[in-house]
């Protein structure tokens, strides 16, 4: 049984672990004498959550948050503005080492999409990889790592968390992009190569490859 402070310690450890993604930009809370992984992040402090996210959205500039407080004050604000979506995806790998990218409204992409009621995080990885790609005989692996990004849909701010896991497929299997989703390209990459195409992508894709080795 867990108690409330054992919550409450999670809760901020999560805070301090998080990096928002917003389209090619990112706001990242940084610990004690961690520096920014955006060398033109303007450095600020958590004083003002909204002007924060409004030098993200609106701006458009890449945020670094040093903390002077507790992460209460972020959720407080998150819960207030933000309508919370959980997704989860796939970072699949062949038997050789390659790793599957997708191409999505011409942008370098991985299969994810929203948990549907019922699901759990990994069945919902699972269903989504499949529908994007087409592979089938998919094989679970571990949980690597979640993001985490906003966006404005129909008139609302949504603040989303994708729980990415590792994936193992058959590069002879078929593989059907799905159009109706925008997918117009799936390729079988060597990690580096793979990484490269990433890093020139949403920012939320940069951060994945951040945290990989190749």
């Amino acid at each position: 049984m867990h108690s409330k402070t054992d919550g409450a310690r999670r809760q901020e450890d999560f805070f301090y672990n998080m990096i928002v993604n917003y389209q090619f930009w990112n706001m990242q809370i940084l610990h004690a004498g961690e520096t920014a992984l955006r060398p033109d992040a303007i450095v600020v402090d958590d004083s003002d959550w909204e002007a924060n996210f409004r030098l993200l959205t609106d701006q458009q500039r890449n945020v670094a948050v040093r903390p002077t407080r507790s992460g209460r004050d972020f959720y407080a604000f998150m819960q207030q503005h933000y309508i919370y979506v959980k997704a989860a995806g796939g970072i699949v790998e062949d038997g050789l080492g390659r790793r599957l990218l997708m191409v999505r409204n011409d942008r370098s992409d991985l299969p994810k999409g929203k948990v549907e009621s019922g699901e759990t995080l990994l069945q919902a990885a699972l269903r989504e990889t499949n529908e994007e790609t087409g592979l089938v005989d998919i094989v679970a692996k571990d949980l690597l790592l979640k993001t985490y990004h906003i966006y404005d849909l129909y008139g609302g701010w949504h603040f989303k968390q994708t729980s990415w896991f590792r994936m193992q497929a058959s590069a002879t299997s078929p593989m059907v992009p799905q159009l109706d989703e925008g997918i117009t390209d799936l390729l079988w990459l060597p990690a580096r190569q793979w990484s490269e195409r990433l890093r020139h992508s949403y920012a939320t894709m940069q951060v994945i490859v951040s945290q990989m080795a190749d």
